[in-house]
């Protein structure tokens, strides 16, 4: 596990940077989040990455990255909250969960890859607001709606997963 940190907190500040070099500013706080919804909005069409994007030449990396930091955020606003991992899961770094104070368990990694699966509907911005919400007074952002507006190839209407 100690490796495992070390690749999750060089990954976080790692897209961190990558999101300041266009213009997105990753700060930690919950409304940072925001941008990775939006970030995938914009990127991903049919559950696909879409041609040209970033995302597309670096699919695997950006989604561990965005997990990574979505999990460093909740447990920035979730004191006591920390990593867990089974050594022995082959998939380790896609399984890695939060073991959060109350006893509850999260999987950023795997709310990433949904997100980018699904689309809006499996936004990360509503989930870490309600995951860090007892923590803390945080007020909901109202723009993140606007995020649902952005520009993106829809899946088919017949598409239900």
């Amino acid at each position: 596990m100690p490796q495992l940190n070390k690749d999750i907190t060089a990954a976080s500040e790692w897209i961190t940077q990558c999101f300041g070099s266009i213009g997105l500013k990753l700060d930690y706080s919950l409304d940072s989040i925001m941008h990775i919804d939006g970030f995938l909005q914009m990127s991903m069409a049919n559950s696909q990455p879409i041609p040209g994007t970033i995302l597309a030449s670096n699919f695997g990396q950006i989604l561990f990255g965005l997990g990574a930091y979505l999990g460093e955020t909740i447990i920035r606003h979730a004191p006591g909250a920390a990593w867990m991992a089974n050594g022995e899961d082959p998939q380790t770094e896609v399984n890695v969960m939060i073991q959060l104070p109350d006893g509850g368990q999260l999987w950023p990694m795997m709310k990433v890859i949904k997100r980018a699966q699904n689309g809006f509907e499996d936004s990360v911005y509503p989930f870490a607001y309600e995951i860090t919400k007892p923590y803390g007074e945080f007020p909901f952002n109202a723009a993140f709606w606007d995020i649902g507006n952005l520009k993106s190839a829809k899946k088919p209407w017949y598409k239900f997963w």
